[in-house]
């Protein structure tokens, strides 16, 4: 789905480059985090993928389509298969949440039949039913977010880039939306987060992809933000009765409840959620463990103490 093949990145008048030979493959279905501090390059690796930049060295590919080569009359046709998430939203302040999601279809051209069935469904996926009427002021950061991503998702991409989607959010607020991301990750959209909130892929557990300066230093499964081992959250365990004091394992809460329609809001209720449809967020994993593929992976080194 998305292939960097040594690919470099220097921008004009710098002389370290914001990409260093990157190489790594994210195949379709996957979720994975970019992590990083500032400058590491996770928003240009993000804006590659986008053809918002060009590549200075190397081989990029999205979608079957190899970008180095890709006329720029068809640049359109494949933003239209990626959903971008931003840390602003990006709203139109003086549109409701309805007629914001609805503009992604306009644009395509869909037909007012498939903007009035596919707009409150996503809404509804997304934790907003009810809420279509209000204006962008009248929400929460985080109802807002959920608003952008509505509006990413609501074409169905097979990609979605969610580029410091919660960085402007609090932690509560920001392990919502993850979890909403990943929920529409199992609907079978390859996700690609830029972050760096430590909590939220440490509680994920997902593939984390880790830059520093520029240059790839590990890409681990089930891993944490610095790819050390650390107790995994269970996601879909049942409430236990509290362990006596000394006891081997500590307690850990998990702030994931798929069965609690209010996990998902930051406001109104919103739709019932059915659980029995959903599967529970988060995948099985004790040790993370360096990723498999065509590409040498850096060895990974633990940064920190746990």
């Amino acid at each position: 789905m998305i292939l960097f093949e040594n690919v470099t990145k220097t921008y004009p008048r710098t002389t370290r480059p914001a990409l260093d030979d990157v190489s790594l493959e994210i195949p379709r279905g996957e979720f994975a985090f970019v992590v990083g501090t500032s400058g590491s390059g996770k928003s240009t690796l993000m804006q590659l993928v986008m053809k918002e930049q060009d590549a200075t060295r190397g081989r990029i590919l999205v979608a079957g389509r190899e970008l180095d080569r890709l006329p720029e009359r068809k640049v359109p046709a494949l933003r239209r298969e990626i959903g971008c998430v931003f840390q602003d939203f990006r709203l139109l302040p003086n549109k409701t949440v309805f007629q914001n999601v609805a503009y992604a279809l306009q644009v395509l051209g869909s037909s007012r039949a498939r903007i009035r069935q596919t707009v409150p469904e996503t809404l509804e996926l997304v934790g907003l039913a009810g809420m279509e009427k209000r204006l962008p002021h009248q929400l929460s950061g985080g109802e807002q977010q959920r608003v952008a991503i509505a509006r990413a998702f609501v074409n169905r991409p097979p990609v979605l880039l969610a580029d410091e989607p919660t960085g402007n959010l609090d932690p509560d607020t920001s392990l919502g939306i993850v979890q909403l991301l990943d929920r529409i990750n199992r609907t079978g959209t390859t996700v690609v987060m830029a972050t760096h909130d430590t909590v939220t892929v440490n509680a994920m557990r997902k593939r984390v992809i880790r830059l520093d300066r520029g240059v790839l230093v590990s890409d681990m499964e089930a891993g944490d933000y610095t790819t050390g081992s650390i107790p995994r959250v269970r996601l879909d365990e049942p409430d236990e009765a509290p362990r006596p004091l000394g006891a081997d394992t500590p307690d850990v809460a998990d702030g994931f409840d798929d069965a609690d329609p209010t996990a998902y809001g930051d406001g109104d209720a919103g739709a019932e959620v059915d659980s029995d449809a959903l599967p529970p967020i988060g995948r099985d994993a004790d040790e993370p463990r360096p990723r498999g593929g065509i590409f040498k992976r850096h060895k990974a080194v633990q940064t920190s103490d746990r």
